[in-house]
């Protein structure tokens, strides 16, 4: 069976990238061996409907502006990260444990900070930042190895990012959104029946093929964008437990 995924809580890019995903995995299984053709075409002409207002609210002045910041803020602490770690393999000792224990202090934030969702690397960068500013050993590190302007850099790119990002939002609350709001619960729905039309032919049939497989893809795709969903929900609370 394919496995419940709550789709209120894919932002609008997430949201679309997952329809999409889903009727490419559908497609290239033989929509004719699977039977679904008609709830295969509904859910595809829901999902142009979405994207033509999607890209027209994505037309914001501030979307680039944005991205741009998004970047700048990627390149700082990519470029922190690198020179902390050059740093462990100073001959000088002191200099390279405080590298040390600042790269062991990162390394609890994952390899690929500037790769999270905008939210995720917000709220991470804003946590180290804080920490840098008052913990004493970190900060003793940060004097030491003289990373000041890295940190006032990481700051001030992602309070710029925040604050562009909060514009944007704002713009688009403003704007009218019950087209995209009906317009998604109606895909909503032409996914479901999509889904239980596949689950009852699986279930029909034993399991047998091309089900099973597909079935089995769409679980794998389902889990990739739970797992999203997943950590998302956990920075949401360590953002509400610094508040």
């Amino acid at each position: 069976m394919i496995n419940n995924i709550q789709l209120r809580q894919l932002r609008g890019s997430e949201y679309i990238q997952f329809m999409t995903d889903t009727l490419h995995i559908v497609g290239s299984n033989n929509l004719e061996a699977l039977m679904v053709t008609l709830q295969y075409e509904v859910l595809q002409n829901q999902l142009d409907k979405i994207e033509k207002v999607f890209k027209l609210k994505r037309s914001s002045n501030v979307t680039k502006y944005i991205e741009e910041l998004d970047a700048r803020r990627g390149k700082a602490i990519n470029g922190v990260m690198l020179q902390i770690h050059a740093l462990t393999y100073s001959t000088d000792s002191l200099l390279s444990n405080h590298a040390k224990m600042l790269e062991a202090y990162l390394q609890r934030f994952g390899s690929g900070i500037a790769k999270q969702n905008y939210q995720s690397e917000t709220t991470i960068l804003r946590n180290i930042v804080h920490d840098w500013k008052t913990q004493p050993e970190l900060m003793e590190a940060i004097e030491a190895l003289q990373l000041m302007t890295w940190q006032t850099e990481i700051e001030a790119a992602n309070n710029a990012f925040s604050d562009a990002y909060n514009t944007r939002n704002d713009e688009l609350a403003a704007a009218p959104t019950e087209n995209l709001k009906t317009l998604r619960l109606e895909a909503n729905d032409a996914y479901y029946k999509l889904r239980n039309r596949l689950n009852a032919f699986l279930e029909i049939n034993d399991g047998a093929e091309p089900w099973a497989r597909t079935i089995h893809q769409l679980n794998q795709h389902i889990s990739d964008y739970q797992l999203l969903l997943n950590r998302r929900g956990a920075s949401s609370s360590d953002e509400k437990s610094l508040a």
